[in-house]
């Protein structure tokens, strides 16, 4: 599919569109939904020492407008639109070169080496019934190993119940939200990849899934996991146990290995996890465009070769305040480091919210491929 995905499916939604009568037509349109945000993100950062333009002394302030339209349904369809535009409010170093452009924020806001501008988010046509939801489009993915918004097609089947097909063909990934923009980024170079995954509900605790993944000519993953949570009183106790590994054509073949376990009382919700992955090739391909396993801020080392992390997470509300600190560990070959991440958000009213994050590096010092780094991040959002 040397086209874009998401030409092909506007021909298609005009088409769906045209079938039906112009009364329904005209009542779906005018029944849509338009959503929005004015969002302000700051970020900056300070490095022991400058590696590259990634890891450098950054200091920045981006202003975004996002725009969202979805029509009603008819005859179960729907279509959805939406766009975001960026432009620098503050750049410490205006004239800073990056790997993608001028300016401090050019390593996070970019598209082809170019500053800022607008890029499409949402864009979509979907079908949904009460056992499949289909999508065709750019469309937000968040599911093992595709992430962020995706050019793709994906099917959400329930065949029977507690049991679900997932389905995903993705062909483009980009990142388009208030404190990242990355246009476009082929994946599999352009030829694509293909996901199928099935999830069944062993009980009212345990929930099982095995997916695999197939990125033709290049490598293949599969994987498997299995989440247990119960409650005992008013304690609440989980667990997650997951597998991954890779099939490289060309490079040595990847793995994982993932265990979580959370425990959560009176607000408080304690985390502990262990992620270790293979010693030849770390994660293999399988991070090339998006995982959920990585729970820092950064947590660069998490996906190397021979890397064991633990983390300790503890999150708690307090005065309408939501608290996330992190804490963890990445032994990495002869290597060691840790990361210290502290997360809070506030809703000031139903339209206004900020969230405001701190993060820390300490760097092994032997290992001079990245410095110890403080950041700093905050954003403002507000919803219309």
């Amino acid at each position: 599919m040397k086209n874009s995905l998401s030409l092909v499916v506007s021909l298609v939604v005009l088409g769906a569109f045209s079938s039906v009568g112009a009364d329904e037509l005209s009542d779906a349109l005018k029944n849509g939904k338009v959503s929005g945000d004015v969002a302000l993100t700051y970020e900056s950062r300070n490095v022991e020492r400058q590696v590259g333009t990634y890891y450098a002394d950054t200091a920045y302030s981006v202003g975004s407008i996002g725009l969202n339209y979805e029509t009603a349904k008819f005859y179960n369809f729907s279509a959805n639109v939406g766009f975001r535009a960026y432009q620098p409010v503050w750049q410490d170093d205006s004239h800073f070169v990056t790997a993608h452009g001028n300016g401090d924020a050019s390593e996070r806001f970019y598209e082809d080496g170019s500053n800022k501008h607008m890029e499409l988010a949402n864009a979509y046509l979907a079908y949904a019934t009460k056992d499949i939801v289909v999508k065709a489009g750019r469309q937000e993915l968040s599911t093992e190993w595709l992430t962020k918004y995706h050019d793709a097609v994906t099917a959400m089947v329930t065949p029977f119940n507690n049991a679900q097909i997932e389905m995903i063909y993705s062909q483009k990934r980009y990142r388009v939200d208030p404190r990242e923009f990355f246009s476009a980024t082929d994946i599999n170079g352009n030829d694509g990849i293909y996901k199928l995954g099935f999830s069944y509900q062993l009980s009212n605790e345990i929930k099982a899934k095995v997916y695999t993944l197939v990125a033709p000519d290049n490598y293949e993953i599969y994987g498997g996991k299995v989440n247990y949570d119960t409650k005992i009183n008013d304690v609440g106790l989980g667990l997650l146990t997951h597998y991954m590994e890779t099939r490289e054509d060309v490079a040595q073949d990847g793995k994982m290995l993932e265990l979580v376990g959370y425990a959560s009382y009176a607000g408080y919700k304690a985390t502990l996890g262990y992620v270790k992955t293979g010693k030849e090739n770390g994660w293999g391909s399988a991070a090339n465009y998006g995982d959920t396993v990585v729970p820092f801020e950064e947590g660069d080392h998490m996906y190397v070769p021979d890397a064991r992390t633990t983390y300790f997470m503890l999150s708690k509300t307090i005065a309408d305040v939501s608290l996330t600190g992190l804490y963890g560990v990445t032994k990495y070959g002869q290597f060691s480091k840790d990361e210290f991440d502290v997360w809070a958000s506030y809703n000031f009213t139903k339209q206004l919210s900020g969230t405001l994050g701190f993060a820390v590096t300490n760097e092994d010092k032997k290992d001079g491929s990245v410095p110890d780094l403080t950041q700093i991040n905050a954003t403002l959002i507000y919803k219309f």
